[in-house]
């Protein structure tokens, strides 16, 4: 069987589901990883990691900090002799690209939201991109947004692929509850451009409008402390719940107590932005009906009033017209479920993103 290496720095951050649904399911590549640090998410696949004691530690530490090739990452290259290299995230593919092109093995780079929206405006980014564009084999988008956030910056229109996130549709069972139960659940880290606080801001003009309905959000980041603090100085204590990260096991299970999930994301101060938030489609997948901002990639599967509803990028008012509209029963929601769950039936399951990353594959192997 073919092989394909997977690289990133942190092998994997826990909200990087996206990346680990795709690996663990390689149907015709036989599967290893490489990376500077292991955190999370390695299941059963092999995963080699960057020493992190004696003199082969420092040597590769040196290397790493000045964005050179490590030796350990090209003594495992040569070792395993791959016949295909996967880089996740732009700064992450930068680091192989010099052993890449020293060894002839084609190099494939996954991009997925701030390595397109943000780093490239820091320090050394546009010569490093520009270098990137030039000499990586291939390029895979996660939406046609973000492959024209990429034509932008540079890279060849010819050399950039699109292949949509995909859901293992067991983990998530579509259900019907009713908005009577008015419970609302947000998911995501606790930072800039989820847009929480318009999220908590909207849950305050529901409540003057008489609705109260019930807030769960799962997630942890440095804007915890704020939220906390803007929910009780808008006296939502009693509604708004911050329940912390959870496993996907029991976000799927949330999904199957919660009505709508609102992911009110925005461009961040520092040009940060969303690609196609995963949480978005796991929702539609469920029959949870989706509340969202029209941001980024999301309008690609939230079709406004059809998979879901969209109102711009912080407005809150826009949020809560939308919410009270369906706690008054305005809209056929069950049609909105079924068409978001075909929705992804269609497009972003499992199946068809290793589908077509393994054709893209193909083509240079």
């Amino acid at each position: 069987m073919k092989k394909v290496l997977h690289y990133k720095t942190n092998f994997l951050n826990k909200s990087e589901t996206f990346i680990h649904r795709l690996i663990e399911n390689h149907q015709n590549y036989s599967p290893s990883a490489l990376c500077y640090r292991k955190k999370s998410l390695a299941g059963s696949i092999p995963v080699y990691e960057s020493p992190k004691s004696g003199f082969e530690s420092l040597k590769n530490k040196a290397a790493f900090h000045t964005n050179l090739p490590l030796p350990y990452y090209r003594k495992i290259v040569n070792q395993l002799k791959p016949d295909i290299i996967h880089a996740h995230f732009g700064y992450d593919a930068y680091k192989l690209l010099e052993i890449a092109r020293d060894t002839g093995i084609p190099l494939v780079t996954s991009f997925y939201g701030s390595d397109v929206s943000r780093l490239p405006s820091e320090l050394f980014w546009k010569k490093r991109y520009k270098k990137l564009a030039t000499n990586c084999t291939f390029f895979i988008a996660a939406s046609e947004f973000m492959k024209s956030q990429l034509t932008k910056l540079g890279f060849p229109e010819e050399k950039i692929g699109t292949v949509r996130f995909g859901l293992d549709l067991k983990e998530f069972s579509s259900h019907s509850n009713k908005p009577d139960q008015k419970n609302i659940m947000m998911v995501g880290r606790l930072v800039e451009k989820k847009g929480f606080e318009y999220a908590i801001r909207s849950i305050a003009e529901l409540k003057k409008a008489g609705f109260t309905p019930e807030v769960n959000i799962y997630g942890d980041g440095p804007l915890m402390n704020n939220l906390k603090k803007l929910t009780a100085d808008l006296n939502l204590d009693n509604q708004v719940r911050f329940n912390g990260f959870q496993p996907i096991k029991k976000i799927s299970l949330a999904h199957q107590k919660h009505c709508i999930l609102l992911a009110p994301s925005v461009t961040a101060s520092d040009g940060d932005m969303e690609g196609l938030p995963n949480t978005i489609l796991e929702a539609m997948a469920s029959g949870t009906v989706v509340v969202a901002s029209d941001h980024a990639a999301i309008s690609e599967a939230v079709k406004q009033g059809e998979t879901g509803f969209l109102a711009a990028e912080r407005d809150i008012n826009g949020l809560s017209e939308i919410l009270t509209q369906i706690f008054r029963e305005e809209f056929n929601l069950e049609q909105v479920r079924k068409l978001a769950r075909k929705t992804i039936e269609q497009d972003y399951t499992i199946e068809k993103m290793v589908s077509d990353t393994e054709r893209i594959y193909d083509r240079f192997v």
